[in-house]
């Protein structure tokens, strides 16, 4: 069976997704309007009120890790969607790194915060696991927008206390993933399975699974979410679908410079998210440089160039403005698909 494209009410409310044919249909016939999502979901939205909203089930599988996670949108009858997500990385080192910065401006004569120790109020979560769960929450709060989501599924994750005893009483994995639930409940019912019943049904189901976590494939994390719905929805038919990668840019918003001099004890540029054209960093663009065209994300830039990144951050090249075309602003996600070398 082939793939399914997400269908959206005149009101924008998710209905059941339909086979490319009729949604080719519907476009000639001028019955529905394509629409792309930020996650470069393809979609179609109907001009006119349909016959019926019935909805069959619909589940979103998440496997949530520490590098890596692992959504699907699955149907009884379909796969609808698969994505890996590269979750940020180093923000402990950032963190860090912030606060040494505020300490050593605090000794000199120029502007700074004052130092505060008693705004630590209400519940607190590592800033580097909040960071992993936001992108978690973002992308499936994105899916609820074109699939008619009847239940989330999660892979229950839980702290060793037997094998970590420094985390006897408490743990940040277990505090991130109970955020992560009641986050996701305001989305849709979630349910919890263990790893061995994912691993059992993914094996049933005869998915592949591969040791290196890193590879940009479905089966690194995507047939792990696969599995998870299957476990919920029972009995599902396995299809093609279609696969992306997901992650965030990788500028750095608040170091604007270099932590050390150069010659004549001027601190280079560097950070920030602004430029001194109209582009920000992390807007998808078009760039030309003879008969060379790429198309990425904006990463840095100089007096007359901008700085043109893949979906990996290396620098594809560095254009003349005015040979560098705007076509997406920054929305806080990067994917795969959507670069062109």
């Amino acid at each position: 069976m082939c793939e399914r494209v997400p269908v959206l009410a005149p009101d924008g409310e998710p209905l059941m997704p339909t086979k490319p044919q009729r949604a080719r249909r519907w476009l000639k016939g001028g019955k529905a309007e394509p629409v792309r999502t930020e996650l470069c979901v393809f979609a179609v939205q109907l001009v006119e009120e349909p016959m019926g909203r019935e909805k069959q089930e619909i589940a979103i599988g998440l496997d949530p890790g520490s590098k890596f996670s692992g959504v699907a949108v699955v149907s009884k009858e379909a796969i609808l969607i698969g994505l890996n997500l590269e979750l940020p990385q180093q923000v402990s080192e950032r963190m860090d790194k912030r606060r040494e910065r505020r300490r050593n401006r605090r000794y000199r004569k120029t502007r700074r915060r004052e130092k505060r120790f008693d705004n630590r109020s209400g519940h607190w979560l590592a800033p580097s696991i909040k960071a992993r769960k936001e992108l978690e929450i973002r992308v499936v709060r994105e899916l609820s927008k074109v699939f008619p989501i009847s239940q989330i599924v999660v892979e229950d994750v839980s702290y060793n206390h037997y094998q970590h005893m420094e985390g006897s009483y408490f743990s940040q994995v277990e505090v991130g993933k109970n955020w992560l639930v009641s986050e996701l409940k305001e989305i849709a019912p979630v349910r919890l399975f263990q790893g061995w019943q994912t691993s059992r049904e993914r094996e049933e189901l005869g998915l592949e699974k591969t040791s290196d976590k890193a590879e940009k494939t479905p089966k690194s994390h995507a047939h792990d979410a696969i599995a998870l719905c299957s476990l919920a929805l029972e009995n599902i038919e396995l299809t093609d679908f279609s696969f992306n990668i997901v992650t965030r840019p990788k500028y750095s918003r608040r170091k604007l410079h270099l932590e050390q001099p150069s010659k004549g004890g001027v601190r280079r540029r560097y950070g920030g998210t602004t430029t001194q054209s109209k582009y920000r960093k992390g807007d998808y663009v078009e760039a030309r440089q003879g008969d060379k065209t790429v198309r990425g994300w904006v990463s840095g830039y100089t007096k007359n160039r901008i700085s043109v990144s893949d979906f990996d951050w290396n620098r594809l090249g560095q254009f003349v403005k005015s040979k560098t075309h705007l076509i997406n602003r920054n929305t806080g996600l990067m994917v795969k698909s959507k670069e062109v070398n």
